[in-house]
């Protein structure tokens, strides 16, 4: 299960405490919110995102794990999660270069349609219309899901 520590999901960097006596400056910042911090907002808003797709998405809760690929000259990362004896595959694709990575090929875990159902290179100054997707094959620091449909029994 992933787990948040209090103020990760607003990108919150400051020293922090549970005691509302102390100095507002050991408070979470929610004021950053209001959009005067476009990155935390953009941050928030992905990590909400990210939240609702694991509930759609029974795959990211599956006990089924397998690496497809770790590319450490290229930075990438893909990895698989399924729910056994059911389906509800999703790929999830993690890329930490810094440049985008113009044609990349991985290979899926079988053959059929992927769709990509995430894309976090989309909330960096949300809306992000150049986001790099499956369609130019580009992929930046960015992590992607792609999802399959079940599989037929």
């Amino acid at each position: 299960m992933p787990m948040l520590f209090m103020g990760q999901e607003f990108l919150e960097d400051k020293p922090w405490s549970d005691d509302p006596g102390m100095d507002e400056r050991f408070l979470l910042y929610w004021a950053e919110l209001d959009g005067r911090d476009r990155h935390m907002t953009d941050f928030l808003r992905f990590v909400s995102d990210a939240i609702r797709l694991r509930r759609l998405h029974a795959g990211l809760r599956g006990e089924g794990l397998r690496i497809i690929s770790v590319d450490e000259g290229n930075r990438m990362l893909a990895f698989q999660r399924w729910v056994e004896g059911v389906g509800h595959d999703v790929v999830v694709v993690a890329s930490l270069n810094e440049n985008p990575l113009y044609g990349y090929r991985l290979g899926m875990p079988y053959a059929g349609t992927w769709v990509e159902v995430l894309n976090s290179d989309f909330y960096d100054h949300f809306p992000t219309p150049s986001a790099g997707g499956t369609a130019d094959s580009s992929m930046a620091s960015t992590c992607r899901c792609m999802a399959s449909p079940p599989l037929q029994s």
